[in-house]
């Protein structure tokens, strides 16, 4: 059991033992939305892992952006054309030997119905030998929504730190791959 899980589990204890208390309330309702906000950024990096063109898609609005620097895309359909530009079709055996994101620092501060959080990223890639090698990294700014299914992504800012935007798509053309303006 984590220690996340732990803790909303003692706070919904908690909540049932003073349900006439609306600070308590609204303090749960908090964490509860911290929680979820946190899980929807660690899918975006699970499901972009593990090619879930559906799982990633499904994380942001219908009219959802994903922006880096000047490119931007509009609504999940863009999204997903985005996802089969730079890896290929959707195949649902692939299997992820390569690289992973991991994503940490998180920072999320909710309003209502409507959230901003900031994160950050690394890319690992498989180096030399196998070993584990940082490739990329850099910072996420989200907005984000609460929906009847959850909190989605309105807006993701992906702001790409090291290397540099132009190193990295250097690198990625170097290795023969399609980069976001191909």
């Amino acid at each position: 059991m984590t220690i996340r899980y732990a803790m909303a589990v003692a706070a919904l204890g908690l909540s049932a033992c003073n349900a006439a208390n609306p600070e308590l309330e609204a303090r749960l309702q908090e964490v509860e939305d911290q929680l979820e906000i946190q899980r929807v950024i660690t899918d975006y990096s699970a499901n972009l892992d593990a090619r879930n063109y559906d799982g990633y898609v499904g994380l942001f609005t219908e009219d959802g952006i994903w922006q880096n620097g000047d490119t931007v895309q509009n609504g999940q359909g863009e999204i997903r054309a985005m996802l089969e530009n730079l890896f290929g079709p959707e195949d649902p055996e692939f299997v992820n030997t390569s690289s992973f994101h991991q994503v940490s620092n998180f920072e999320i501060d909710v309003d209502g119905d409507t959230a901003h959080a900031k994160s950050r990223f690394i890319f690992v890639g498989r180096g030399e030998g196998g070993a584990p090698t940082g490739q990329l990294s850099g910072q996420y700014e989200d907005d984000l929504v609460r929906t009847e299914n959850g909190w989605k992504i309105a807006h993701r800012n992906d702001h790409t730190i090291m290397p540099t935007r132009e190193e990295w798509i250097a690198e990625i053309q170097r290795r023969g791959l399609n980069t976001l303006d191909d």
